[in-house]
């Protein structure tokens, strides 16, 4: 059964599109995760020499899967987490897209990357699809796993965003907490919540408040062909919105996690506020 108001439109991007709904990608899985040691990586493991971590699917039977996807007038998104996953999903994006374009086509996680990799994301106009909080939750044994030297190439957000001046950066829910607060903070900090590690991690990878804020709303509506009507908030577009009681701008970076929402909005729509003290809930 289709949702509610979700009708498909003819464009040279197929999409359906309803109020609260919009499909208009397919999402596919290279390699596994980090923490079991299921990325797929291009060396062994530090803390496991005999080990490399593993693909979901042959070479083969990914670029197969990428251009039916693609063929059919979808986006695709697919997810790579280990330097060897995202060096050849990188490499047969370039071998479909060959060179500038306007697809969007995403690299989902982009957490380990070789330097020698990075500029294939200018190179096929490929964005990457980040969560800040893994860094912050992986950072205490990422190194066990990668090794100093392969570590500098892992949640490397900064070096991501200068190839397109474009990151989408979300919260990864239910991996990780769904307040996009916590990614906030994360992404400029790169602390935890009881402010380790002191001066952050991995820094020179940090991202200004402003370009955090840009990678969780216009870079992240861009990401899903929606900067048109969502990202920002002026005249004409969809009316999403929180009201907080402190400025993100300006708080203390120890402050940030537990700011207050007073209000949010949904499509010009109040849905959420406290109670007042005393009012029944």
């Amino acid at each position: 059964m289709a949702a509610k108001g979700l009708t498909w439109t003819t464009t040279s991007k197929k999409t359906a599109k309803g109020d609260f709904l919009s499909i208009s990608s397919v999402k596919l899985y290279a390699d596994g995760a980090l923490g079991s040691r299921g990325a797929c990586l291009l060396a062994p493991y530090a803390d496991r020499p005999k080990e490399t971590g593993f693909l979901l699917a042959s070479p083969e039977k990914l670029e197969a899967r990428i251009r039916k996807i693609g063929a059919k007038g979808f986006q695709v998104n697919t997810h790579c987490i280990g330097d060897s996953a995202n060096r050849l999903v990188l490499s047969i994006y370039g071998k479909v897209l060959k060179g500038q374009n306007e697809l969007r086509w995403r690299i989902e996680h982009a957490q380990v990357i070789h330097p020698q990799d990075f500029a294939l994301f200018k190179q096929y106009q490929i964005i990457p699809s980040v969560q800040p909080t893994h860094a912050t939750s992986d950072m205490f044994w990422a190194a066990d796993r990668l090794g100093p030297e392969r570590l500098r190439g892992a949640y490397a957000w900064k070096s991501l965003l200068a190839q397109n001046q474009v990151l989408a950066a979300g919260s990864d829910f239910p991996v990780e907490d769904i307040n996009p607060l916590y990614g906030f903070h994360a992404a400029i900090a790169r602390q935890n919540a009881e402010g380790k590690p002191a001066g952050g991690f991995q820094m020179e990878n940090a991202l200004t408040r402003e370009e955090a804020l840009r990678a969780m709303t216009i870079w992240a509506a861009y990401a899903a062909f929606e900067e048109k009507t969502k990202g920002t908030i002026q005249k004409g577009m969809v009316a999403d919105f929180v009201l907080l009681e402190d400025d993100l701008m300006q708080a203390p970076l120890e402050a940030l996690r537990s700011i207050k929402v007073s209000q949010t909005y949904l499509n010009g729509e109040l849905v959420y506020q406290p109670l007042k003290k005393g009012a029944e809930e």
